[in-house]
């Protein structure tokens, strides 16, 4: 009952939005006059104001781009503080602060309309406050994703750029003439040894950026202890997460076993690119934790949603990797828990990693 109650209400959310955004499409849903050809573009803005790390990471790659092919090009991050920190730490790039995404965050960008000569937003997702935000902006050029039938967006991606590293690509191209290096800038971390490298290690995260991609205590304890049983030799290192410290404890109080190891009492982006440089395989809920890993080239084994789109837009980039889908669920405003899959899945992938024989 309260599974329908919540999936009726996630429904009426989405109509409200649908209603408000077409308010808004009649507004300011209008195309602008660019003031200079496109190649005359000096100042872009970047606007990544719903925080996540994920897409912050792999747009690290359209700032070094421009800064290495297009130095003449300013590239400013409009961004939260948290993010603004790793795009600070991995690229030097010029950040502007907001708030969160909202209104009020959006109709306070109009200080800085006229500033950028183009605004890029790349998100899937565009509702009314991203339309208000761009329109706030106020640049030449507005260059989205799959935004063709909304005329603010003067500038559109390929069709077939779906995933996120693909889309910064070719964003880039639109102001880079000629090749660029398509590595993913990282925040450096620290090089010293945590695991031991006769051993293999696995890093593991708990934890996503919403509940259902968020192991229960007691759904944790579950997968431990069959990861214990099934695959003796593995070493577990479960990563340090904000907030998780405590229950991380408690966890590997309970498994009581000495290939259960939670190597740091504090969490921090550093600590955890450090251990994922240096285990065998990672795996992880769909979170910003896949990103790290595919920038650092380490086999992922990653639980999804039975979620096609999304899978296609941020799937693991390693060269080892293997994905297991949660259940897909019965219509599209429910949702599914990420503990939700066969153990037997998930030992087949885990072993059909193992067969490749890691080399770090």
């Amino acid at each position: 009952m309260l599974k329908t109650l919540k999936s009726v209400n996630r429904a009426l959310r989405n109509k409200q939005k649908k209603l408000k955004l077409d308010y808004y499409c009649r507004r300011y849903d209008k195309a602008p006059q660019p003031k200079m050809p496109m190649k005359d573009v000096r100042t872009v803005a970047l606007l990544r104001w719903d925080n996540k790390l994920g897409d912050a990471i792999m747009s690290g790659l359209f700032i070094k781009a421009l800064q290495l092919a297009r130095p003449d090009i300013t590239v400013s991050v409009i961004t939260p503080p948290f993010c603004g920190n790793w795009y600070q730490k991995a690229t030097g790039c010029e950040v502007i602060h907001c708030d969160k995404r909202g209104v009020k965050t959006a109709h306070s960008f109009r200080q800085y309309r006229g500033q950028f000569d183009a605004v890029v937003e790349l998100g899937t997702s565009f509702d009314f406050k991203e339309l208000l935000a761009v329109h706030e902006l106020g640049a030449s050029y507005n260059i989205g994703f799959n935004k063709t039938n909304h005329p603010i967006f003067n500038v559109n991606l390929p069709a077939e750029a779906v995933h996120f590293k693909q889309r910064y690509q070719a964003a880039a191209e639109l102001f880079c003439s000629q090749p660029f290096d398509d590595v993913i800038p990282l925040i450096p971390y620290p090089s010293e040894q945590i695991v031991d490298a006769e051993k293999t290690n696995v890093a593991i995260n708990l934890f996503g950026s919403s509940k259902y991609r968020q192991f229960s205590r007691q759904e944790a304890l579950k997968l431990l202890h069959n990861w214990l049983r099934d695959f003796p030799h593995d070493c577990l290192y479960l990563i340090p997460v904000p907030g998780k410290i405590e229950l991380l404890q408690d966890l590997v109080e309970e498994c009581a076993s000495e290939r259960v190891i939670l190597p740091s009492e504090t969490s921090s982006l550093e600590f955890s690119l450090q251990l994922l440089s240096q285990v065998d395989l990672c795996v992880t809920p769909d979170t910003s934790v896949v990103h790290m890993a595919s920038a650092l080239n380490t086999p992922i084994l990653a639980i999804y949603a039975d979620n096609p789109r999304n899978y296609q837009e941020w799937h693991p980039l390693s060269d080892q990797n293997k994905v297991l889908f949660n259940p897909a669920t019965k219509d599209k405003h429910d949702r599914v828990y990420v503990h939700e899959f066969d153990w037997a899945d998930f030992k087949a992938k885990r072993e059909s990693l193992a067969a490749n024989q890691y080399t770090k």
